[in-house]
């Protein structure tokens, strides 16, 4: 008899775990709080890439000694913003209608526990329009943003990345506040289209979760490019009129511009759903902890994502779904392995990095972007593919700076998946010119 999952979150994490769950048999309901598709898909994620895909092309504009003459190009963000819009719906109409025809049931609405199996559905006014039981439920609920009072978006000249959509007209100067993935990119992307940067880095650096080298090749070319950094101090308060805003350190210091810009971290979406009617208890950490299937201390009840807290990155949360709705459907999946998942920042140069770096037993092995002919057929070839291994030379880790970075590594995923050893890929040879050539030169060392 198959299984009746319910799936709370219409987000990445909730498609992912619908179409697993759906393939392996089961009877899916999918609950959305706004159409399928969730922040990621209309709000922030998406939005973000079509910024970052017009941020790229207008650097290789600016790049081409045949079509500009080395200066930022200013985009048409009306033009943008009304490409966002037509990709939103393209996207996620496409993905709601791959749900359907697995079979998925899609509900609107705010869903809670009323126990670990009964779940209630309610709208916008806080009526009731659905009882669910199931056997399994999954909670790919996602997270919100992180503001301290004194740094909250006024949606005028205060914005956060949820704004994205709403860019028109671009500033002609902005002060980045945060200097993680999220932050990254939008410096970057400002700053390829035209905008004067200045960017708050806080005192972990330039991407504090990956390897320091990273971060630093990273924040040197963006200075190099025009950026401004202001290193080492947290924002306190950033002060906003109708002039524009000055942004206040830690340290007295004070940055003016235009808009200022805040993309400070995120938190799990969770407080609404009554998880103590579940029986659930998220401790100290906010946040359920899971075992490598994605199923929580409550028999049949499962968290995907970034409900189950950090690192809130969008491929890891499909393939926790994946295997979360496999799982739950009474399938045989593989057991979630968190060293396989490639962190990616998308900007230019990428970043990417996946599975271990450091430790005492670990050898490493690099080799720069330029040793691959494909970089040389444009203006920057920055960067470099590192790769470490144990001591029975088993691939567990790499690091990636360059173009296409997150491509570059993804060899590097299949080895670790595997337990491959370097030498057991030495032999293969990427197309010639590409990027895909480095990780195999630096698995011959």
């Amino acid at each position: 008899m198959s299984q009746k999952i319910v799936i709370i979150g219409g987000g990445p994490a909730g498609i992912e775990a619908a179409r697993a769950a759906a393939a392996a048999g089961a009877q899916v309901t999918l609950i959305s709080e706004g159409p399928v598709g969730g922040r990621a898909g209309w709000h922030s994620l998406l939005p973000s890439k079509v910024w970052l895909t017009a941020a790229d092309t207008a650097g290789l504009t600016a790049e081409s000694p045949t079509l500009a003459n080395g200066a930022a190009v200013q985009s048409d963000a009306a033009a943008v913003v009304a490409r966002i819009q037509t990709v939103k719906e393209s996207w996620n109409h496409y993905q709601a209608e791959q749900l359907r025809a697995l079979g998925v049931n899609i509900i609107n609405g705010v869903a809670a526990f009323e126990a670990a199996k009964t779940v209630v559905v309610k709208n916008g006014d806080g009526q009731e329009t659905a009882r669910l039981e199931a056997d399994r439920i999954i909670i790919g609920t996602g997270s919100v943003p992180l503001f301290p009072p004194n740094l909250k978006p006024n949606g005028k000249n205060v914005l956060a990345p949820r704004f994205a959509g709403k860019l028109d007209p671009l500033p002609k100067s902005v002060a980045v506040i945060g200097a993680g993935a999220t932050g990254t990119e939008f410096v970057y992307l400002f700053n390829r289209l035209g905008v004067d940067v200045t960017w708050v880095v806080d005192p972990y650096g330039v991407l504090p979760v990956f390897a320091p080298q990273a971060g630093e090749l990273l924040a040197e070319v963006l200075a190099r490019r025009g950026v401004r950094l202001a290193r080492g101090q947290f924002a306190d308060r950033i002060e906003a009129d109708d002039d524009g805003v000055t942004v206040v350190l830690a340290n007295g210091e004070q940055i003016s511009a235009e808009m200022a810009f805040v993309a400070i971290g995120r938190r799990p979406d969770l407080s609404r759903l009554n998880l103590e009617a579940a029986g659930l208890s998220l401790g100290e950490a906010n946040f359920p902890a899971v075992d490598e299937y994605c199923q929580t201390a409550v028999p049949g009840v499962y968290a995907v994502g970034d409900a189950a807290g950090p690192p809130m990155v969008a491929n890891r949360a499909m393939a926790q779904a994946w295997i979360a709705g496999q799982h739950a459907a009474g399938a045989n999946p593989p057991a979630y392995r968190p060293d396989t998942v490639i962190a990616a920042i998308y900007t230019e140069p990428q970043a990417a990095q996946i599975g271990t770096m450091q430790g005492d037993d670990l050898q490493t092995v690099r080799v720069p972007f330029a040793a691959a002919l494909k970089t040389h057929l444009q203006p920057e070839h920055d960067g470099f593919v590192e790769l470490a291994s144990d001591s029975e030379g088993r691939l567990v880790g790499g690091l990636a700076v360059g173009p296409h970075a997150a491509d570059a590594l993804a060899p590097v995923a299949v080895a670790i998946q595997l337990h491959a050893k370097l030498s057991d890929l030495a032999s293969l040879y990427g197309a010639h010119p590409t990027i895909s050539e480095l990780p195999f030169m630096a698995m011959r060392g």
